[in-house]
């Protein structure tokens, strides 16, 4: 059986192979844990199709007023934002032969969500790995993961990505990145935080963030958001009536930070994140290597093995330095990225270790050249437990190149493509005091 088209109001793609599902790709800022929203994104896959194809498809798609307000061809494929009826993300990966059509229903254009260097305030710019306090694996009393870190550029403005678990939220740690952000910006009264950038929905990737945002509200201002969250009950079916079997009340960690942004940002710009973006943000370039759209179809009996495989892998450059964040991605992301890539193009000057170095995602490090890895975890739990993923990083760097977050908050500052001082701040935070998000 044929399959059929099911993007209303959008032209049919010719050529190639129609997968018969229509993927719910998740939504914006929306919450939808208690089901779709009217912010979700929806995509077509076309297997076996061509280069000559998807350019077809583009003329076509032109011919209905469409426009096209991005474009970029990369080493993995060609991609494009087009604005008409409704906005379209399509792209065509070169050695899959695998066209994807999305639909967006959320969010602003990429050139809308761009922003430019403002004036110099700095002569350097500086990247932070927060040192977050790390334990066993204990609910309400120690965490085991979290990560959080920051980007001061030379206009002033700060890039957040992520943040750390609640049990990481404590009074002295919250008031510890407030002192180093005010260290960084050199202004306590209104730091500018030009975008928060989420590489996945677990809590221990945003509590702490959205704690600062309830504990600074006159003082941390978000002016953007940037990320590409899947349909919850695609990545985690059943959850909610999980919950509700079990009679616990878990806080919707995802639903507070987006309800305490808007509450402070009503303007905040969003932009849902898709493979073969390319944009300038304040002076940094920011590259999308991966998102969790890439991975459909891989699995033959799930959309998504977990939530972790969701993460979306970005690359940012500034002063000359590049950093690669994987989030909690594992061997999958990376077996896609091996495919698409020569490994050229991906090398990077940081790369932060994937999933708190908890996996054996080897294919990620002999891939990815680098000079210094960021580990976001202790070195209590990378010795007791996972010292052989710990010890195999030393394969691919210099042992005094390897950061361990819980270590310390390390400070590298960057101009002109030179790492011109690295400081080094003690932890805080710990013991839990109970805190909440």
């Amino acid at each position: 059986m044929e399959a059929k088209w099911l993007l209303e109001n959008v032209p049919a793609y010719g050529g190639g192979e129609l997968h018969p599902m229509l993927f719910n790709c998740g939504s914006g800022m929306a919450d939808d844990f208690d089901g779709p929203t009217a912010e979700d994104s929806f995509m077509h896959i076309v297997n076996r199709t061509t280069e000559a194809e998807y350019l077809d498809y583009i003329r076509t798609l032109e011919e209905n007023g469409y426009v096209t307000v991005f474009e970029n061809r990369t080493d993995a494929g060609l991609f494009r934002q087009l604005s008409g009826k409704n906005r379209l993300y399509v792209y065509y990966i070169f050695n899959e032969r695998m066209t994807r059509i999305i639909l967006e229903n959320s969010g602003v254009s990429l050139p809308e969500f761009e922003a430019p260097a403002g004036p110099t305030v700095h002569d350097d710019t500086a990247l932070m790995q927060f040192g977050l306090t790390y334990g066993d694996m204990i609910r309400g009393f120690t965490s085991d993961c979290g990560m959080l870190y920051a980007i001061r550029t030379r206009d002033n403005s700060v890039i957040v990505i992520d943040g750390g678990s609640t049990e990481q939220s404590t009074e002295p740690a919250t008031d510890e990145f407030y002192a180093r952000l005010c260290d960084l910006t050199g202004n306590p009264e209104k730091i500018r935080i030009a975008a928060w950038f989420c590489t996945h929905p677990h809590g221990d990737h945003m509590a702490f963030f959205s704690r600062m945002l309830a504990k600074y509200p006159d003082k941390l201002f978000v002016e953007r958001a940037m990320f590409n969250f899947a349909l919850s009950e695609a990545v985690m079916p059943g959850l909610k009536a999980r919950i509700a079997l079990s009679g616990r009340k878990f806080p919707n960690t995802r639903a507070i930070t987006m309800e305490r942004i808007l509450a402070n940002n009503p303007n905040v710009s969003y932009l849902k994140l898709h493979s073969g973006q390319r944009f300038e943000l304040c002076g940094t370039e920011v590259e999308v290597l991966l998102t969790h759209e890439d991975t459909l179809t891989r699995f033959p009996d799930k959309l998504y093995w977990g939530m972790n495989e969701t993460s979306t892998i970005l690359k940012i450059s500034f002063d000359g330095k590049s950093v690669i964040f994987l989030g909690d991605a594992w061997i999958p992301n990376g077996n896609i990225l091996i495919g698409r890539y020569p490994w050229h193009s991906v090398n990077c000057d940081f790369l932060q270790v994937a999933h708190h170095c908890i996996d054996h995602v080897e294919n990620f490090y002999e891939f990815i050249r680098t000079e210094y890895m960021l580990v976001p975890e202790g070195r209590y739990l990378l010795l007791k437990f996972i010292s052989e993923n710990f010890q195999n990083l030393k394969r691919h760097c210099a042992e005094d190149k390897i950061m361990v977050a819980g270590d310390a908050t390390t400070v590298f500052r960057v101009a002109n493509g030179k790492i011109t001082e690295t400081e080094f701040f003690p932890p805080r935070g710990c013991p839990y005091d109970g805190s909440q998000i």
